[in-house]
Formats: C-alpha cells, sequence, structure tokens
C-alpha cells in the first residue's frame, strides 16, 4: 500500500485555506450524469476542465497515485481514513462540484469497489473463514467422550461413570463444559430509529455493509467476536439481543466508531425500567 509522508500534516480543509486550488468561477460546472458512480464523477470533471492528473497534483499538493486511486476507487491504495477523505475534499474543491454529495457518495459507495466484488449486505454464514479455536476444541471433546465410551464397553462396563472418572473424557488442556459441546449462538439485531448511514465489518476488516438504512429497517449482523459497527449518528440505531433491547448503539448525534458487537450486552430491568 501506498504510505503517505507522515512529516506532512493532513491538508487543511478550511474553506478559506488558500493552499486549495478552485476551479476557476467563470469555467462551467462540469456536467456529471447521476448515475455515474463518484469516482468516474471526480474522472469526468477533470477532464470537462481539460486537466491532467499531474496538474491537479501539483495544484492541490496531493500524489498523483493517490488522486488515481480515488478515481478508480480503488480504496485498498489509499492511506488511512482520515488522509483519504481530506484528499478527497481537497480534489472535489480544485474541480468546483458539490463537496457533500460526492464525499458521501463515495463513502457509501466505497465498500462495493474491493477485490472481493461482493455486495455491501451478506448472509453473515458467507463471512470469510478463519480460524476457530473452539472448534477444535470441540472436537477433541468429543473424540475423548468417543473414545471413553468405547473402552467402558470393552471392558463390560456399562455402569455409570463416577465423577473421578468423568474427567477423564477431557482432551489435554481443555476444559470440557456444556458450552464447548453445544455452541449457543445469540441473535443480534440492529434496528433504524430514522434514516441514517451504519457499516458493519467483520474480524478481518472486510465491509458486510456499508449504507444508508431507513426507518424501520432491521439488519443481523454476524454476533461472532471481532465484529464492530459504525455509524454517523448512534442514536438513529437501538440494538437488540435475543429479542431484548440493550439500548442506542451511541449518543444521539454523536458517531460511533467500531463498537463490538459481541460485547453489546440486554438493558437490565432497572436500566430499562429508567428509560420509561
Amino acid at each position: 500500500m501506498l504510505q503517505p509522508n507522515t512529516t506532512d500534516p493532513l491538508p487543511d480543509l478550511d474553506a478559506g485555506e488558500a493552499r486549495v486550488h478552485r476551479a476557476d468561477p467563470a469555467v462551467a460546472v462540469p456536467a456529471l450524469d447521476p448515475a455515474w458512480n463518484a469516482g468516474r464523477k471526480l474522472a469526468e470533471a477533470r477532464r470537462q476542465l481539460g486537466l491532467s492528473l499531474d496538474e491537479v497534483s501539483d495544484r492541490i499538493r496531493v500524489r498523483r497515485e493517490f488522486l488515481e486511486a480515488l478515481e478508480d476507487m480503488n480504496i485498498k491504495l489509499l492511506p488511512g481514513k482520515a488522509y483519504a477523505l481530506a484528499f478527497l475534499r481537497s480534489y472535489v474543491r480544485a474541480l468546483g462540484i458539490d463537496e457533500k454529495a460526492i464525499v458521501d457518495q463515495f463513502q457509501d459507495e466505497s465498500a462495493l469497489t474491493r477485490e472481493d466484488g461482493q455486495k455491501q449486505m451478506r448472509d453473515p454464514a458467507s463471512r470469510p473463514g478463519r480460524e476457530r479455536p473452539w472448534m477444535a476444541a470441540a472436537a477433541l471433546v468429543l473424540i475423548a467422550a468417543g473414545f471413553f465410551g468405547w473402552r467402558m464397553l470393552e471392558r463390560g462396563g456399562g455402569a455409570e461413570p463416577t465423577a473421578e472418572t468423568s474427567t477423564v473424557a477431557q482432551a489435554p488442556g481443555v476444559i470440557a463444559s456444556p458450552a464447548i459441546v453445544t455452541l449457543a449462538t445469540r441473535v443480534v439485531e440492529i434496528r433504524a430509529m430514522s434514516d441514517a448511514w451504519l457499516e458493519a465489518r467483520g474480524p478481518d476488516g472486510t465491509v458486510f455493509l456499508s449504507r444508508t438504512l431507513r426507518a424501520g429497517d432491521v439488519y443481523r449482523p454476524d454476533p461472532s467476536p471481532g465484529w464492530t459497527l459504525h455509524a454517523r449518528d448512534g442514536g438513529a440505531f437501538e440494538l437488540y439481543i435475543d429479542g431484548a433491547s440493550a439500548g442506542l448503539l451511541g449518543t444521539a448525534g454523536m458517531p460511533v466508531l467500531g463498537r463490538a458487537i459481541d460485547g453489546v450486552e440486554p438493558l437490565t430491568q432497572a436500566e430499562l425500567a429508567s428509560r420509561s
């Protein structure tokens, strides 16, 4: 991945910053098709203004490779999110097109341009495979239990195993417990209370959802460890665990960045009473 020069500060996004060269007001605003994605709008606006990538790079002091990545919407070639958004805003201002519309569209669409080509919302069962130590532990317990039973039958046993002999069934280094053999999966729901943007990411950073949900929409992410939620307004979503309210995703009007799904618990009776 291309790395930014960490000695340079982020581009100043102040509307009055003289370093950002805007398009000449006398030049007609580029005509952009609403059906185009954000990256193509950037490229087409630049071409209509007769500018090359090198010219824009010199004007706003952003490397040509990053501008090209913005046009291609290849987010894997961009630096961290803060730099990427700063570069995007500077580029849009230099082209003289609608900054908020392009930035919002780019953020909503960027998850669709990853190389895996997956859609934004996928069945959690289709998430990328990863190592699950508890599955190996459960398999060891079952194998050990089967071996123990076979040995008992071979000896003509049949008697109920005592508390002393029952511990032999566990595999070395594994604590045998019902939670290992019978894995309970809880149902997590995120319900939109108003129209608002939500993003859900898997443990490896894969984006499974990144779009605006409408009021009343319900999204059910994978409850496994490592999944996180991101929102522009934490008060726009309410969480539910197995049908029980777990409260709002975050503070109303404030963004939520990386809230862990597996750490969400239902509200207690006292907390529910305080809400009413």
